[in-house]
């Protein structure tokens, strides 16, 4: 990395940033991308069924593709608002942490998490989904990595230094684009290398692009 964090604290330790996306529920739904979907189908490809767990799973943006791809979802999450706004599109979502979430001895066929596993603790995380997982199930965390041109970037530095000021450099805007995000899957391979649960971990790449407009 190119410049160190505000603060020592990880992501998961300053989960109240996140908890802060719910105040517009709606804007954020409109706002996040969805996924691949060459993304959705290889997960759902590699899973020895369709019951799927969708950790933080906000309002609904993956859990929605993977409805659609044939999957059953159940997405936990911890602000109640981003979980109502999901709901109201008919998806199932528990409010907890993950780390707090009570699964009452169900199993799943995939964990999920998209931009979001960098809120939970990479250990504790990495445990649990090996606790729920039926056997062959793929734990598939994934994120967007933005690289807007230089002019757009810049000014969304300038933004993110005011409203984020711990965010790290290398994941702002103008940061360095993949390798800038390599520490935010880095961190979460090694939590997971840690239970012993797991095979070997793999990492996928899909290039594609979306267009934003003032409207």
């Amino acid at each position: 990395m190119t410049e160190q964090r505000g603060s020592s604290e990880e992501p998961h330790q300053t989960r109240q940033v996140a908890e802060s996306f719910g105040v517009d529920a709606a804007r954020y739904d409109r706002a996040r991308p969805p996924y691949p979907v060459e993304l959705i189908s290889r997960i759902v490809e590699l899973s020895p069924g369709t019951h799927v767990l969708d950790v933080g799973c906000g309002t609904g943006i993956q859990a929605r593709q993977f409805a659609a791809a044939g999957c059953q979802v159940l997405g936990v999450d911890p602000d109640t608002r981003m979980a109502e706004f999901a709901r109201a599109s008919g998806l199932d979502v528990e409010v907890s942490t993950f780390e707090e979430w009570e699964p009452a001895s169900r199993t799943f066929d995939a964990v999920v998490a998209g931009q979001a596993w960098h809120w939970v603790d990479p250990a504790a995380g990495a445990v649990k989904a090996a606790r729920v997982l039926r056997g062959g199930g793929p734990l598939a965390l994934f994120a967007h990595v933005f690289e807007p041109p230089a002019e757009i970037a810049r000014v969304q530095d300038e933004v993110i230094r005011r409203v984020v000021p711990d965010l790290p450099a290398d994941v702002r805007p103008s940061g360095g684009g993949l390798a800038g995000y390599r520490e935010m899957f880095d961190k979460p391979a090694a939590g997971i290398a840690a239970t012993g649960e797991f095979g070997e971990v793999a990492q996928w790449r899909f290039d594609w692009e979306r267009s934003y407009t003032r409207d």
